[in-house]
């Protein structure tokens, strides 16, 4: 059977898959439009039917503010006099050369229309068709017990932030909020996220996962040869690739912000050639960008495991797709793609070294890579074990009950994500970008710096690392309060023996302690 059948047999598998549903937000409007222009762009709006509902705010004063989604608008602006006025209304029709929303991704209900696009029409027919109730899937799930954003009052990641192109994530400190009215699931917050906090829910990775590897597998069975996996957005058709290339096996998803390191990697472990993303000119600027991050992190990936680093790729404007040398074989894998992101990644990279036998055991990775290790620099760390507070992936870990005061690294679990350095009151913890090929070594606990616990100097208890008794002797020796040799041997013990000896020091408590008999009076 040629390429052409089995393309044609693995398309049919691929459109007859069911997604898991997931799901609804729904939005409520009555149809008020609020118009918001110039005095002479707003007198367009007599060009609208009577029957739309109509509230035209000047933007003469200036001072305008933009703020809700579809049913639940609220302007707020300067009226002539300078006084704060706000109006509210259930869609917005912006007849500025510029939007007020600046934006790459619009709220529902939200109609830029500029001067030199007025009078197209089917404005007025989707203006009036926004009266009633509308639904839209909930694109989004959040985990806040593994979000890496804030720790302590600190935010130590905001890439969701910084990535949404609807701008629907907020900062709550030592977590995020998604408004599901503003989101329109443009996917690049689960790209960019380095724990997999917040997930993509319709299509889910697991869903996209399966329908790529029962689409690959009637490929295979139907005797095609070298796949090429090419995901594209829905507002974009893969027709002429379809006409170039008989091996070209389309996966159209909600959005391609949504597709990342854990879906990539899965195509190359299923037994595609290569895996293309058709950036089209519907993909916003922002997304364009994590994009291109997460194909930087692949080609190192890529060379390391001995494949062309042209595998997976990025292409625009129906460009012919990158050519690559002779792939090495991989057999195709036969795990399902696991919910979680991380787990995903792990999983499908094993497979690939199980398979390909790479010389190297390991790869090092562009800066901003979720992936890599961390390094204590043992003359300046005190054990204080403030990083392992501060780790949102448990990659730090407090290894002191094992008798001895150490601090141990899981390097599968870290981020990358800087609570770490940033919580660390001596400076001393750095971050190296990296990947392990092994996957035991990967997920072994190693010791990053040990002490010996110092023992009290009264009772002879271990209490705390010896690093930390000297520095604090020798931080402290000219301070006041432990101006005598009693004073500062009083460092040297465990709280309790610290307690008794200075209540009774005569220099510090005068002496009136008994400690058979209480304070004597």
């Amino acid at each position: 059977m040629s390429n052409i059948d089995a393309q044609q047999q693995a398309l049919k598998s691929r459109d007859s898959f069911d997604f898991e549903p997931t799901s609804l937000v729904s939005y409520q409007s009555s149809g008020k439009v609020v118009a918001l222009g110039d005095d002479e762009a707003l007198q367009k709006c007599a060009e609208l039917p009577e029957s739309l509902d109509i509230d035209r705010i000047s933007t003469a004063a200036g001072g305008v503010q933009i703020e809700g989604y579809l049913g639940a608008y609220v302007v707020s602006i300067n009226d002539q006099n300078g006084n704060r006025v706000s109006h509210q209304g259930d869609a917005i029709l912006d007849l500025n050369e510029t939007p007020l929303l600046a934006r790459e991704m619009m709220p529902p209900g939200y109609f830029h229309v500029p001067p030199r696009d007025w009078g197209k029409p089917e404005l007025a027919a989707e203006i009036a068709d926004l009266t009633g109730e509308f639904h839209k899937p909930k694109y989004f799930d959040y985990d806040a017990s593994i979000c890496a954003h804030g720790v302590n009052g600190k935010v130590a990641c905001r890439q969701c932030i910084d990535a949404c192109p609807a701008e629907a994530i907020q900062s709550l400190v030592d977590r995020i909020e998604v408004n599901p009215y503003l989101c329109q699931g443009g996917g690049s917050c689960t790209t960019v996220c380095p724990s997999g906090a917040i997930r993509y829910l319709y299509p889910s990775l697991r869903d996209n996962g399966k329908r790529m590897r029962d689409m690959l597998v009637v490929y295979q069975q139907q005797g095609g040869s070298h796949p090429i996996i090419l995901f594209h957005s829905e507002s974009y058709s893969p027709e002429m690739y379809l006409q170039h290339y008989d091996n070209l096996l389309p996966l159209e998803v909600e959005e391609l912000g949504s597709v990342g390191m854990d879906l990539c990697l899965s195509a190359l472990a299923y037994g595609a050639t290569q895996v293309v993303l058709h950036v089209d000119d519907q993909v916003p600027g922002s997304t364009r960008a994590s994009l291109a991050a997460q194909v930087e992190w692949i080609e190192a990936l890529l060379v390391g495991l001995g494949m062309d680093r042209a595998c997976i790729s990025l292409c625009a404007a129906d460009a012919a797709l990158p050519e690559i040398e002779a792939a090495p074989k991989v057999e195709m894998a036969i795990h399902d793609v696991p919910s979680a992101k991380r787990n995903a990644i792990y999983q499908a990279l094993d497979h690939l070294v199980t398979s390909l036998k790479p010389s190297l055991d390991q790869v090092e990775l562009p800066a901003s890579a979720p992936f890599g290790e961390a390094i204590i620099d043992a003359e300046k760390c005190t054990l204080c074990m403030a990083c392992v507070g501060s780790c949102p992936g448990k990659a730090l870990q407090d290894g002191s009950n094992r008798e001895v005061p150490e601090v141990f690294f899981i390097e599968s679990n870290c981020l990358q994500c800087g609570a770490c350095v940033q919580t660390c009151p001596e400076d001393a913890i750095s971050l190296q970008p990296r990947l392990l090929f092994d996957p035991e070594t990967r997920n072994r606990a190693r010791a990053l710096n040990r002490d010996t616990p110092f023992a009290c100097i009264s009772c002879g208890k271990p209490f705390a690392p010896t690093s930390v008794i000297h520095k604090m002797q020798e931080k402290l020796k000219d301070h006041h309060m432990f101006g005598s040799d009693r004073a500062l041997d009083r460092l040297k013990m465990c709280d309790n023996c610290r307690v008794v000896d200075v209540v009774q020091d005569p220099e510090a408590m005068g002496g009136q302690f008994d400690p058979l008999k209480g304070f004597r009076q």
